[in-house]
């Protein structure tokens, strides 16, 4: 058919010159001439698709797929156009039909598994993603989306070892230089970590990589890194995500600047507060007493959560009720969360989730509020120009600091985190439980390996060898956690008789400190609920106090305790106060009493003590942005 033939190849030269409504003409005209060619059906839809013209491209489908009926291509393109349109159930049906037609289509089978994970089906995607993993094993992008299903499942060991297979395969990029610092600490080998950590701080990351710089800096904060180092990383992510925004057309601020009213008048400030955590959780728990406090006729409380409605519990309940609004993002992308918010008219926006998991930097990039704050989450700072402060306090931060990232530092007149009140744990399991001897030093290591610096376990190392009776006492949330803490102890020289594990059990973990005889804080990363936590059993906290922000919090939190004694200069003199606090029992004693009387009954343990002081440094800040 000579006419066929002339169609076919004018549909096929226009569509190669991008003349794609002359291509789908050409197109119709053929299927008159041939109306029982399928692939014509196919090119029909796939153009229209193309326009946006998804009703008929489904109808050009469906007739594909009836004319042969065991084509999987057709089914294929109509869940592209089923997402398209945001029908998800009926895009996992197409590729189902897809893949039940070729159970070897590669690309229907990881389409199905992306819908089944926006269906918030992970256990069901996993299986398709393992399969396509076994058929292509060099794919950077399908090893990616399998290593964040493994930790989304928290399966992390499964995770390290995929990496590890797939590492040899793989190049070097910034998504394999993230998952190599990730995967670092969950082994026991010093020399691959420096090598993982100098690859991160140096990688030239470009545009598209904000969200691996992000998950680098929530990592790189627990190694030990320069300021220097570590603002350099921070001006390129801020960079990077001004360039995204900018090439989204999306850069413009949402919020004017400059405050519109003093807040000195009779109107009440409006404060937002950005977390995936008002529920039963440690940030959720340490933030209620605190918001539930504040002033009514001064602050007025937006409240916006970032966690889907299936994670909302009783606590949310009492989040939402002592707010004047509270707002689900978890369905919403980050330019249309950031325009939600900025609607609010806020004076402050607060976030409270740093590079912790489940953060959205992208909503406070777009600076959805007249001033933009950064508080909790995480020790680090952001690393946004859009992020006007860090809250922080006299202490966490050297005066210094401030040269060393973007966002200003806003000091609070009192600790820089809330701090909750002693109460004596209970004994849930005795020291035999735990094959401990009776005249055991216990010494409280209740982190994850990730805190685990090769610096932190040599000081560690030296103590324990130092005294002979000292026994380190872990408490992994899961299996997979032991395994990585078992193996990273055993890398750096730990013996495991010199190591503990406690049931962890999320309705009793401040009852664990009743078998403690102090604690050993982390570093350079040191701790924050976890030193707290220790304080509000009466458990003295051996802390070694750095510059940097994350090396600061423990220093600050001891600190405005009044328990200097508790705080080492350098690592000689942690080691010489940790060992001292275990073979000098009357020092020991003391300083247990110390700590009770420290958090019992005073306005460091105070929750509307803080909430006043976080209140005035809001108030602060917008003064000072309305006098520059």
């Amino acid at each position: 058919m000579p006419a066929l033939a002339s169609l076919l190849a004018d549909a096929t030269d226009r569509s190669a010159a991008g003349d794609y409504a002359g291509s789908l003409r050409a197109y119709r005209e053929a299927v008159k001439l041939a109306p029982a060619r399928a692939d014509l059906w196919h090119n029909i839809g796939a153009l229209c698709a193309a326009q946006g013209a998804h009703e008929e491209a489904l109808r050009a489908f469906a007739e594909a797929a009836r004319l042969r009926p065991d084509w999987p291509e057709p089914w294929h393109a109509r869940g592209h156009v089923l997402h398209a349109i945001r029908d998800l159930d009926g895009a996992r049906l197409a590729f189902e039909a897809a893949l039940a037609r070729d159970p070897a289509h590669l690309a229907a089978r990881v389409n199905l598994a992306l819908i089944l994970n926006a269906l918030q089906r992970y256990s069901e995607a996993l299986p398709h993603i393992l399969a396509a993993r076994e058929q292509a094993p060099a794919d950077e992008t399908l090893w990616w989306l399998l290593r964040g299903s493994l930790l989304r499942l928290r399966r992390d060991e499964d995770a390290l070892s995929d990496f590890l297979r797939f590492e040899p395969l793989g190049t070097r990029s910034a998504r394999t230089v993230a998952a190599a610092l990730w995967a670092a600490r969950r082994l026991g080998d010093a020399g691959r970590e420096a090598r993982a950590l100098n690859a991160a701080i140096s990688f030239p990351y470009a545009s598209g990589d904000s969200a691996l710089i992000a998950e680098v800096l929530s990592l790189v904060q627990y190694h030990d890194v320069d300021r220097d180092a570590l603002f350099a990383l921070y001006r390129t992510y801020d960079r990077v995500v001004r360039a995204e925004l900018i090439a989204s057309g999306d850069s413009a601020p949402l919020a004017p600047t400059i405050p519109r009213r003093p807040p000195e008048d009779n109107r009440r400030v409006r404060v937002g507060y950005l977390s995936a955590d008002f529920r039963a959780h440690v940030m959720g728990e340490i933030l209620a007493p605190v918001l539930g406090a504040h002033d009514a006729d001064r602050f007025a409380v937006h409240l916006y959560s970032l966690a889907p409605m299936a994670n909302e519990d009783a606590m949310t309940e009492r989040f939402r009720a002592s707010s004047d609004a509270f707002v689900r993002l978890a369905d919403e992308g980050d330019g249309e969360a950031a325009r939600r918010i900025a609607a609010d008219d806020l004076d402050v926006l607060v976030d409270l989730m740093g590079h912790s998991a489940f953060s959205r930097p992208g909503i406070v990039a777009r600076k959805p509020a007249r001033v933009v704050v950064a508080h909790l989450g995480y020790h680090g700072a952001l690393g946004l120009s859009a992020v006007d402060y860090k809250v922080t306090d006299a202490v966490a931060d050297l005066r210094e600091n401030a040269a060393f990232q973007l966002e200003g530092l806003l000091p609070l007149t009192t600790c820089v985190l809330p701090v909750r009140e002693f109460h004596a744990p209970i004994p849930l399991v005795s020291r035999a439980e735990l094959d401990v001897q009776p005249d055991a030093i216990v010494c409280a290591t209740f982190v994850g390996a990730q805190k685990l610096s090769p610096r932190c376990l040599a000081l560690w190392r030296a103590i324990v060898q130092a005294v002979p009776k000292a026994v380190l006492l872990f408490s992994p949330q899961r299996d997979d956690d032991r395994a990585a803490l078992v193996r990273r102890l055993a890398g750096f020289g730990i013996a495991a008789d010199r190591t503990r594990f406690i049931a962890y059990d999320r309705k009793s973990l401040h009852d664990r400190y009743a078998v403690v005889d102090f604690a050993l804080d982390t570093l350079p990363y040191t701790g924050g609920d976890t030193t707290i936590a220790a304080l509000s059993a009466g458990i003295p906290v051996v802390t070694r106090a750095g510059v940097r922000h994350a090396e600061r919090v423990s220093t600050s939190i001891l600190s405005h305790a009044a328990l200097p004694e508790l705080i080492a200069e350098d690592d000689r003199g942690y080691v010489g106060l940790a060992i001292r606090l275990a073979t000098d029992d009357a020092f020991r004693l003391a300083q247990r009493d110390r700590v009770r009387a420290a958090m019992t009954g005073t306005a460091l343990t105070d929750p509307t003590s803080y909430t006043r002081a976080l209140e005035d440094a809001y108030i602060r800040a917008l003064t000072e942005k309305r006098l520059r």
